[in-house]
């Protein structure tokens, strides 16, 4: 499984070291279904759709990615991932299955107070790596691009904190890190040929700088990581 996740972090690596309008199910609970096209060097590489059900008090989502990873020689990724938080974006549980040239792996995560238990499995090979965490924190798992709604939702704008931080778990890094997150400007951009408002946000890992465009709805519409050459742009 080591040695994949190399190749699945290949695309975009979250090193934190140095929506459509949702549909109406009830009164409390809203479903909301999307999908992110994935560009590397101007070329499309891949696609995720994704769904996210939200009421209250939990969060679910659930999400299929499949992308031909750049290099020398292309390799085909497919993964999925399934997700448990609170109403808050804290995970309760979390399920990611990988197929990378037809090999494949799994990762599950469970989460306890300030400590968080990952069971890895690939190529017959199975261990267990824990992690301490503190009281407030989310998902952020390399190549899953929906997981950035949840930053979108949880920073508060128009806000006089600058930089905004918040504490991540990257399961396929087997990492936690922290992100500083600042407004830089209200926006009109084409996405599709569509022009749409957002709120322009620079994400800060210490070693890698991602843009993200988030609408009204505080999806983003748009992700970008110039040192990568990745543009990522939300699709109905």
């Amino acid at each position: 499984m080591c040695e994949r996740s190399k190749i699945i972090v290949a695309l975009v690596a979250f090193s934190c070291s140095g929506l459509a309008a949702g549909r109406a199910v009830g009164k409390k609970v809203s479903r909301q279904e999307g999908q992110y096209r994935i560009y590397s060097e101007g070329r499309e590489v891949g696609v995720e759709k994704y769904v996210l059900v939200t009421s209250e008090d939990a969060v679910t989502s659930s999400s299929t990615l499949e992308f031909r990873a750049p290099g020398e020689r292309p390799q085909k990724v497919t993964l999925q991932t399934k997700l448990e938080m609170d109403g808050r974006y804290m995970p309760r549980s979390y399920e990611l299955k990988s197929q990378v040239d037809g090999q494949t792996g799994s990762i599950r995560g469970t989460f306890a107070p300030n400590q968080v238990i990952f069971e890895y499995s690939g190529n017959g090979v199975s261990f267990r790596n824990g992690l301490l965490v503190g009281d407030r924190y989310t998902i952020l798992d390399t190549n899953v691009f929906h997981h950035f709604i949840f930053l979108a939702r949880l920073f508060k704008y128009d806000s006089k904190e600058t930089p905004q931080n918040f504490e991540v778990v990257i399961p396929q890094d087997k990492d936690t890190g922290t992100l500083k997150i600042r407004e830089v400007d209200k926006e009109t951009i084409v996405v599709r040929g569509n022009k749409i408002s957002v709120t322009h946000l620079l994400v800060d890992s210490g070693s890698l700088q991602i843009q993200l465009w988030v609408d009204r709805e505080r999806i983003p519409r748009k992700i970008a990581v110039p040192d990568k050459g990745i543009e990522v742009l939300y699709s109905d």
